[in-house]
């Protein structure tokens, strides 16, 4: 009998012993996880006052980083950067051979006489400049292309004599003419089913019977259009207040003494692609009224080639050249400035064939070229090695990115091409 008590109290001892234990631990795991989910709540409260504390200085694709012990958070404006494309920041694990894209070239058809000159995507939707042999033609096309084999035009405009380029911006479409009459016109694009011109700009000339240039090429951003010409006798860039949108109105302009092909504008510095022997420059605009020239680049063959496009990313530049005719493997037609602010550090890369634009995207360059049959390349991001070529079947003007697709306006009547990777 003694013995079974004693055996008992010792069960019963360890019993108690054991739910003490237990509900000790549980106490612990309990203040633990309190203070675990605490930390875990600080740090969404602190990624998000970092993420968008940071966000004012976000354009475009820039990708605000944020990290901490327990996550990293990425984030890209879109908001406050109307007129920049709307290309993925980062493109997934993709295999950059021909099973791994999905090329569609019908486009939608502008008419025998008429060909695009620009474009820009949104969410799918295409925005199409043109220009035609007359001023009949309709110069501005929206279509929705979300379904690539059967992209159905939602509405066009004629605007007059065509279009050279297209900045999308909000509701708006900013658009530089083709014309002596207006360079600049406003089209409002809330309903995109029927699109109406707003305003229309004429730049100030030298003299009263001074006839202005074609507009060549547009940038927004913040209120203020961005507009090179060709060359003239007076400047050829000019800015352009628009923050009252019925009623552009100038502001400053500058003399590069040669057409201007691209602009990009980013922390109070224009980079201007341009075809004389300076193909890149860096102009201050921090006082719009008064661009100053802070710094230039001139490659080897700019008397035969020209700056051709632009494009920026976190922090870094890149220039695309044409080719001058034929091909000089010395004279580089790809260039990327790692440092967007120190033009005097760059890689660049010989392409045959020129290059008409550039998407980049670490660890990845995608170019548009004119080399027969690889009109689509992709360069890893140091031009060491081509990773992917394929043909567009045509040599295409300008190239768009929306998310992870690839847009191109095909310079002809068929409008635009697309072009998806399967990841």
């Amino acid at each position: 009998m003694t013995v079974e008590i004693m055996i008992a109290f010792s069960l019963c001892v360890l019993f108690t012993v054991s739910i003490f234990s237990l509900v000790f631990s549980i106490q612990r795991l309990k203040e633990w996880s309190v203070v675990e989910l605490g930390k875990v709540r600080e740090s969404v409260r602190s990624a998000d006052r970092g993420v968008f504390a940071s966000s004012s200085e976000a354009f475009g694709n820039d990708t605000v980083v944020f990290s901490n012990d327990y996550f990293s958070l990425s984030n890209s404006d879109y908001k406050d950067a109307w007129g920049r494309t709307t290309c993925s920041p980062r493109f997934g694990d993709i295999e950059f051979d021909a099973e791994s894209i999905e090329y569609f070239s019908q486009g939608i058809e502008l008419g025998a006489t008429n060909k695009s000159t620009d474009i820009e995507v949104r969410n799918g939707v295409v925005y199409l400049a043109a220009d035609a042999n007359s001023s009949l033609p309709h110069d501005i096309y929206i279509v929705d292309a979300r379904t690539p084999t059967s992209s159905t035009l939602i509405s066009s405009l004629n605007t007059g004599p065509g279009l050279s380029a297209l900045e999308v911006a909000g509701p708006y479409v900013f658009v530089a003419q083709m014309s002596t009459v207006f360079q600049l016109q406003i089209i409002d694009i809330a309903d995109r089913t029927h699109p109406a011109l707003l305003a229309s700009f004429r730049l100030p000339t030298p003299t009263p019977s001074t006839t202005p240039p074609f507009a060549t090429a547009i940038f927004y951003k913040d209120g203020l259009i961005y507009l090179g010409t060709e060359k003239w006798v007076g400047p050829e860039f000019f800015v352009i207040d628009v923050s009252n949108i019925s009623s552009p109105a100038f502001v400053g302009s500058f003399e590069t003494n040669t057409l201007i092909n691209d602009i990009y504008v980013r922390d109070h510095i224009a980079y201007l692609a341009d075809s004389n022997n300076l193909q890149l420059r860096m102009l201050d605009v921090s006082v719009p009224s008064a661009p100053v020239l802070i710094d230039s680049f001139s490659p080897s063959g700019w008397q035969t080639q020209e700056g051709k496009t632009l494009e920026y990313f976190e922090g870094a530049l890149t220039l695309g050249r044409t080719v001058g005719g034929f091909n000089v493997s010395g004279n580089h037609e790809a260039f990327i400035f790692p440092t967007s602010t120190d033009i005097s550090q760059r890689l660049s890369r010989d392409i045959p064939g020129g290059v008409y634009g550039s998407i980049l995207r670490p660890p990845y360059v995608f170019l548009l070229t004119h080399a027969p049959s690889a009109q689509f390349q992709v360069w890893d991001s140091t031009f060491a090695t081509k990773l992917f070529e394929t043909s567009l079947g045509v040599d295409s003007v300008k190239m768009a990115c929306d998310y992870s697709t690839f847009y191109f306006a095909t310079g002809d009547h068929r409008g635009f091409s697309v072009l998806k990777f399967i990841e």
